[in-house]
């Protein structure tokens, strides 16, 4: 099993090879450390060299978009190791500030083309930015790929998005009472379209909900997919695992 993505970097974890210790003795071989700022690309770079199961990325999240500097972040990609897998997480949030829609969106852009010269992958944060964040991907196409991950959206959305080459990815907001629309998308989308994440320390499945999550926990989303989809969670974990390696080229 792999958990997509997951913040090992973030302060909520005091103790980084406990959190390591989990998800291995759970049966998790690998996952992808995603960062948001210039501090944490660096920490998650830190953190890939010292544990043989951790991949990671760098980017600046649309959060962060003030502190945003293309050649800085240029100059850590150029001293990366092959455990980077991808330029993220990045995108567009116009649920925390509205205000700064144009600089969101440059930096978007620019990060695509960062990614785009160093033949990576995206990650894409969306939240409440849809038109705009397929704009963007259709003007300034990722050409090695791209997933939009702690998907929400609806179906015909994520349609859209797949058609256009790209994936999904789906979080413990899954297991949630009220996900009604997530659920409709993780039951009806190709196999091939989508992997498991659980972005920890955030979004904790049932039954754990209220706890810190971990990587671990990245076994109840994969349950609540499979019911849905009428298969194995043994199934599902060969699926998604296949698809996570094939979008991330893990060395």
């Amino acid at each position: 099993m792999i958990d997509t993505h997951c913040h090992l970097n973030d302060e909520k974890y005091e103790n980084v090879d406990e959190i390591v210790n989990n998800y291995l003795s759970a049966g998790v071989d690998k996952v992808v450390c995603a960062s948001s700022s210039f501090s944490a690309s660096i920490k998650a770079g830190e953190i890939a060299a010292k544990y043989p199961s951790v991949y990671y990325t760098v980017g600046i999240h649309p959060d962060e978009v003030d502190e945003f500097d293309i050649d800085r972040l240029e100059s850590l990609v150029k001293k990366a190791s092959n455990k980077l897998v991808a330029i993220g997480e990045i995108g567009l949030d116009y649920f925390h500030n509205k205000e700064n829609k144009s600089e969101q969106i440059h930096a978007f852009i620019s990060q695509i083309e960062l990614a785009n010269k160093y033949k990576l992958p995206i990650v894409i944060h969306c939240r409440e930015a849809y038109g705009d964040t397929l704009d963007v991907l259709k003007q300034h196409p990722p050409k090695y790929g791209a997933v939009m991950h702690c998907y929400s959206g609806s179906l015909e959305y994520a349609r859209q998005i797949i058609a256009l080459g790209y994936k999904l990815s789906f979080t413990g907001n899954v297991t949630f009472k009220n996900a009604k629309n997530i659920k409709e998308v993780a039951q009806n989308i190709p196999e091939d379209s989508f992997f498991l994440e659980t972005d920890s320390p955030y979004l904790t499945p049932e039954p754990n909900r209220g706890k810190r999550n971990e990587p671990k926990n990245v076994f109840f989303v994969a349950a609540v997919i499979a019911d849905l989809r009428g298969i194995s969670k043994n199934k599902l974990s060969e699926i998604t695992d296949k698809n996570a390696i094939e979008f991330y080229k893990f060395k």
